[in-house]
């Protein structure tokens, strides 16, 4: 089972709340439909309410754990589907956190990653394919910017890489996943084109969660590579004025290239993992870009969401819950009054 938006299963944690909630109500409830009931019924109407009073908590908390799984997106399952592709959309995200600074990659991991961008979007592997190609630049650090829209101009994407620098945000911290947020955002919501989204990175996430896109990726069906730059050994990192940056203790900030985080993202997203160092990276990634930009109609295999299920067990429990609290009060009260009525009469 996955979810698209994980972070709303937390909102089940109200369903023991209710539980504990509806305990410490039940016993002065239950007393004062003891006292309306009576000596004589009191002991049958104490039952029927504890009866449906438990009831109705339990259907309480169940309707809060469904609404939570709905409003996160349940998938599990498979199964496969035919789409018309045509023309290409590719987005890039480029780190532009200060460690992209560092010169284990020469001249520095960022203006490596600004090369390959440029490599890709100018060179011959995109040439004399059939289908459109649009690109879009996203710069992240702190937060995510899109630098450059969807446009089949890459003058202007190229221009935009030369605004991308530690500089251009004021964000501190390196936050990966507001990086996927605003490259998901800048594909177009009706195009048939393939869409590719490229992340150029060190993997130094300081902050956020960025595993919490990978499904949002899987769901609109987007194909994934992760470019990592840097060295395995920690390099120091340059600071404003072009010296080490250095932590509060003194000692200078280091960075080494965090593969095993990209190879993690990647493979949870059906992408691929490529070192930016590696001479052949350029290649493979404009073949990818002239496959998916030749288009054609292909198969997909997308999770079966499950939200209306869970939203239609959210509903049940919830009519059940409503119920229950109906009978838990005029139910006891009522059935007890009938039977002294009852007694009365005879």
């Amino acid at each position: 089972m996955s979810f698209l938006h994980p972070g709303l299963l937390a909102l089940a944690v109200l369903a023991p709340l209710e539980l504990l909630v509806a305990r410490l109500r039940l016993g002065p409830l239950r007393a004062s439909v003891e006292a309306l009931s009576g000596p004589r019924n009191r002991g049958r109407a104490s039952r029927i309410f504890t009866t449906a009073s438990t009831c109705g908590s339990v259907s309480g908390a169940l309707f809060i754990v469904f609404a939570a799984l709905s409003l996160a997106g349940p998938s599990w399952g498979s199964r496969g589907s035919t789409a018309e592709r045509s023309g290409l959309e590719a987005v890039f995200v480029l780190d532009v956190s200060r460690s992209m600074l560092a010169a284990d990659v020469p001249p520095s991991r960022l203006e490596a990653a600004k090369a390959l961008i440029r490599g890709l979007i100018h060179g011959d592997g995109l040439r004399g394919t059939s289908g459109s190609a649009s690109f879009a630049l996203v710069a992240v650090k702190g937060d995510g910017i899109l630098l450059s829209p969807m446009t089949e101009d890459v003058d202007a994407l190229d221009g935009a890489l030369d605004y991308a620098d530690p500089e251009t945000m004021t964000a501190p911290g390196t936050d990966l996943e507001r990086g996927l947020q605003a490259g998901l955002e800048a594909f177009s919501r009706t195009s048939a084109a393939d869409r590719v989204l490229v992340l150029l990175s060190d993997g130094g996430e300081l902050s956020g969660s960025i595993m919490d896109e990978v499904q949002a990726l899987r769901q609109i069906h987007v194909r994934f590579a992760a470019v990592g730059f840097g060295g395995s050994v920690p390099a120091p990192v340059p600071g404003p004025d072009g010296s080490p940056l250095l932590m509060p203790s003194g000692l200078p900030v280091q960075s080494a290239l965090e593969s095993t985080r990209m190879r993690d993202l990647a493979s949870a997203v059906g992408g691929r993992y490529l070192d930016g160092s590696d001479a052949g990276t350029s290649a493979s990634l404009a073949a990818e870009l002239a496959e998916a930009r030749r288009g054609g109609t292909k198969v997909e295999i997308e999770s079966v969401d499950r939200s209306g299920f869970a939203a239609f067990l959210a509903l049940v429990f919830l009519v059940a819950a409503l119920v229950a609290d109906m009978l838990s009060t005029s139910g006891a009260a009522w059935k007890a009054r009938r039977e002294a009525e009852g007694g009365g009469a005879s």
